[in-house]
């Protein structure tokens, strides 16, 4: 079974926190850690690899923090998947090409690459609309 690793659902959604506060400033990544029930020192590893790829920034002292260093719509998960573990692959590229079952899942690549393709921004205003739907019991 493809599973998704707890690093790459936690960086997807450490960055989704970012994204609704983007243009807002810096936050520290102790605040983002607790708003995201994330370990802290798991979230330094993977905003670490998410620096390197260009996708935060990050800014010491005092008043520092990290933030989005493009626009939420600029950002997608495919991107961040791709920083943290690497292109998606369910076979080898030098693979036979004209063998059905390489050719059946290059296929699901291309269509996985494609859903995982929606921006930060895209599903922060999917992530508001459950919110908003959610109905709550008394």
């Amino acid at each position: 079974m493809l599973t998704i690793s707890n690093k790459s659902r936690y960086g997807i959604t450490a960055l989704l926190a970012l994204a609704e506060f983007y243009n807002s400033g810096l936050l520290p990544i102790k605040d983002i850690a607790s708003r995201c029930d994330i370990p802290h020192q798991f979230l330094e590893q993977i905003f670490n690899r998410l620096g390197k790829a260009g996708i935060i920034k990050s800014t010491r002292g005092k008043n520092g923090g990290y933030e989005l260093a493009k626009p939420p719509e600029q950002i997608s998960v495919l991107h961040i998947v791709n920083a943290l573990e690497g292109d998606i692959e369910f076979v080898s590229k030098s693979e036979d090409k004209n063998d059905v079952i390489v050719e059946l899942f290059h296929e699901a690549e291309k269509k996985l690459q494609n859903i995982l393709s929606i921006s930060l921004a895209a599903l922060v205003a999917k992530q508001q609309k459950l919110r908003k739907n959610v109905i709550y019991d008394i």
